[in-house]
């Protein structure tokens, strides 16, 4: 688990240094961030990069359409294994442990599409870096929100600073997706509940920026709250992972802190944690005894 631990905390580092720290380029998975900061994936963009990874490297890496969304479009799930197994049942069998991450459920939120890419990239480029991915597969979609993400603007989100073009929040029909997860009002929603039951995930990660309150930092963290969970489960994330993360990306010069709410309109009011029902994506994951985290990006003001 500390493995997973730190790759997530590295999963929120590139996050964070997305608009701050270029990557090296690799000529056929760059992506526009790196000639522009100000520039994030299309949906179109980000689809053929994952396609080229796919094609790339067929032993480690697959991609495939899963049922629809309310636009009419599939959803993708791509399977990041070294062993070269992307069946989910083999998977489990063989003991291996399995990390869930969604991506643009509010297009408008863009770094986790962004992030992910640069991400499953250095872990196909740097083989050095796989050892860590020795007992671990990653799952990826790659957009959640199709929809909400082939409808793109620049002035949906009005408190936040860039970039130049982005997707909306709603999906085709309006719908908040991160509103659906146990409802399923969606198609959207109905297709993700097929992809989490077929991977029964150990660890699910939801990015997404946060444009609400005036966070002093850059990241926020949201984690299923740790009695929702079986008793040993919840233990660990609350007395283990939690403060492995919280540490690590202190000591990666990127402290992180808990979201929370405030009960009027100022801090000054108190705060309090965010509860997490089972329409949100962190409260959906404990109905499976998964642990969810919902790391949120503080976005820049204008």
């Amino acid at each position: 688990m500390k493995k997973i631990s730190l790759l997530l905390a590295t999963l929120c580092v590139v996050a964070c240094n997305r608009h701050i720290n270029h990557p090296p380029k690799m000529a056929h998975f760059s992506i526009p961030f790196e000639t522009n900061d100000n520039k994030t994936l299309t949906y179109h963009e980000a689809i053929a990069c994952y396609e080229k990874m796919a094609a790339a490297y067929p032993n480690m890496f697959h991609l495939s359409k899963v049922g629809s969304t309310d636009s009419g479009e599939p959803l993708h799930v791509a399977v990041l294994n070294t062993s070269g197994e992307f069946d989910p049942e083999k998977i489990r069998q063989s003991g291996k442990r399995i990390l869930l991450i969604n991506n643009g459920i509010h297009p408008g939120e863009p770094e986790g599409i962004d992030a992910t890419i640069l991400l499953l990239r250095d872990y196909l480029e740097k083989t050095a870096l796989q050892k860590a991915l020795e007992h671990l597969v990653l799952v990826i979609i790659p957009v959640y929100n199709v929809d909400g993400c082939l409808n793109r603007g620049p002035y949906s989100r009005a408190n936040q600073d860039g970039p130049e073009s982005y997707g909306f929040r709603g999906n085709a029909r309006n719908y908040d997706l991160n509103r659906d997860f146990i409802k399923c009002d969606s198609r959207n929603a109905r297709t993700f509940n097929q992809i989490f039951t077929t991977w029964l995930p150990d660890i699910f990660v939801d990015n997404h920026t946060s444009n609400g309150a005036d966070y002093q930092y850059t990241m926020t963290l949201i984690a299923t709250q740790h009695n929702k969970l079986e008793a040993p489960l919840g233990q660990f994330l609350q007395e283990t992972m939690l403060p492995e993360l919280y540490a690590d990306m202190e000591g990666r010069k990127w402290e992180m802190i808990p979201y929370v709410d405030s009960p009027k309109e100022t801090p000054d009011s108190g705060i309090v944690g965010f509860c997490d029902y089972g329409r949100y994506s962190t409260g959906y994951a404990a109905l499976w005894n998964t642990i969810g985290f919902m790391p949120e990006t503080h976005a820049q003001a204008i």
